[in-house]
């Protein structure tokens, strides 16, 4: 088949890759979790309240802290599954579908890098980019973070063809500005990376780069106005808020090597390989080594740490150990005179056990947001003609899904612990934790429960509800709590 390598690679070959990461990403898709309460509060509900003008308002969207381009772009899939079928959970399942397919990006990334090399390259960058538990796991949710993991991982990867032409450079140009927008905190990586490549090209790539980057802007700019809004008002009042008014402390703290902490509880003893086999592939791809460093130097520096926020540090890593594992194994192969594709194969293997040990981490991490009890009691909820008022009884607000799940204009209640008790009149649908029974009326059914320490339980009664304003009420809840 040629010399080139990326031509020893066969269209079965990528079929396999690509099938298998699909698989996974559809599989992780299907079962519901929710890794950051922002996925349903900041995006889910800004994309609801699109197209039926009501939603859950947190602090960031009354303070005009977020742009509107994400949601709306997230509602589309959503409209979707509204229309072919409102009353199921289609709506909130076919974002999380849509966000697992682009994040095939990232595993076509991976494959392309290793296909440069050998077609054992390949195998092992498509193979870990495939399967690895961060890069499955974050795959369906709909974070910025992530979104914008998926736009600069691949971009920067395909800067290590330095031959592209003008149209593909406004592509790549294009991408990365996009992923500005979705996250600005990725601005200074960006640059650095972009300059680094172009200082290497002898800045022969800058017009149409500087081309596809202002296009998006454009892009965000014009969502901005037809918004009702100044250009990037949004971003100037993030960045007061967040940084100058420094609001994002109140969620949380950490010293300059937070996030080593944070990488080593997911991480654990894997991260040391992970990181040195990084190293080795920036032999091959410095520019994702460059942005990975880049972005973490910079959220570092930032009080407010969240895991999250490092997800295209933690994308470009696997990708260049994918690519570095082939080289390691040759390498390993040739000191003890052995024969190369059998280390390539125990070396994929030991990766799989890796992931396997990560996946209870994210398990656990999935878990204590929103349950799959919560999620089907909401369900049930909207299936019933006469809902009137909904009550979340023993927990804060982000234990559940907002209206973006439910999807009836009644009011939605909260009572967490310490909070004042809700008038039962307010409401005829709750699920309550354990301990918080006595506060419902009489009048109450318990319809379903689940077991252990965090018991949560459906009741249902039957007739109408107060209609008098309350403070339990979650929009005015969350606007009298500051939240």
């Amino acid at each position: 088949m040629g010399d080139n390598p990326i031509q020893q690679v066969t269209r079965r070959d990528w079929m396999v890759v690509l099938g298998l990461a699909l698989a996974l990403r559809l599989a992780s898709a299907w079962f519901e979790t929710v890794l950051h309460p922002d996925e349903v509060y900041q995006y889910l509900e800004g994309a609801f309240r699109t197209t039926h003008a009501y939603s859950v308002m947190t602090w960031e969207y009354r303070d005009g802290m977020r742009a509107d381009l994400y949601p709306w772009l997230l509602s589309w899939p959503m409209r979707l599954g509204e229309w072919i079928a409102p009353d199921s959970r289609l709506p909130i399942l076919l974002p999380r579908i849509v966000m697992a397919l682009l994040s095939l990006g990232i595993v076509g990334a991976a494959g392309w890098l290793g296909a440069r090399v050998s077609r054992a390259h390949f195998w092992t960058a498509g193979l870990l980019a495939a399967f690895w538990t961060d890069l499955v796991g974050f795959a369906p949710h709909p974070l910025t973070e992530q979104m914008a993991a998926l736009l600069t991982v691949p971009a920067i990867a395909l800067l290590a063809r330095r031959d592209w032409s003008a149209r593909v450079l406004v592509a790549i140009g294009f991408a990365l500005g996009m992923a500005f927008l979705f996250r600005p905190h990725l601005a200074p990586a960006i640059g650095v990376t972009a300059l680094w490549y172009l200082w290497t090209v002898r800045f022969a790539g800058f017009v149409p780069l500087l081309g596809g980057s202002l296009l998006a802007l454009a892009v965000g700019a014009g969502s901005d106005m037809l918004g009702g809004d100044y250009p990037f008002e949004w971003m100037v009042n993030n960045f007061t808020r967040n940084i100058v008014d420094n609001v994002s402390a109140r969620y949380g703290v950490s010293g300059p090597l937070g996030y080593v902490r944070e990488v080593w509880q997911v991480w654990s003893v894997w991260t040391f390989p992970i990181l040195a086999l990084a190293a080795w592939g920036a032999r091959r791809y410095p520019l994702l080594l460059i942005f990975a460093v880049a972005n973490i130097v910079v959220h570092s520096a930032i009080g407010h740490k969240e895991y999250r926020f490092l997800i295209p540090s933690l994308s470009a890593f696997i990708l260049l150990a994918g690519v570095a594992t082939a080289d390691f194994a040759a390498w390993w192969a040739k000191q003890r005179n052995l024969n190369a594709e059998g280390r390539l194969r125990l070396l994929v293997v030991v990766w799989l056990l890796a992931a396997a040990t990560v996946v209870p981490v994210y398990k656990a991490r999935d878990t204590f947001i929103v349950t799959s009890f919560t999620a089907k009691a909401i369900d049930d909820a909207r299936a019933r003609p006469d809902l009137c008022g909904f009550a979340l009884v023993g927990r804060e607000f982000d234990g559940t899904y907002g209206y973006a799940r439910l999807r009836r204009d009644v009011p939605i209640f909260i009572r967490g612990k310490g909070d004042p008790k809700i008038d039962p009149a307010f409401y005829n649908y709750a699920v309550v934790w354990n301990g918080f029974e006595a506060e419902l009326s009489s009048a109450f059914v318990k319809r379903a429960c689940t077991d252990g320490e965090q018991k949560q339980c459906v009741y249902e009664r039957a007739g109408g509800c107060s209609e008098a304003s309350s403070p339990s009420e979650i929009n005015r809840y969350l606007a009298e709590h500051d939240m």
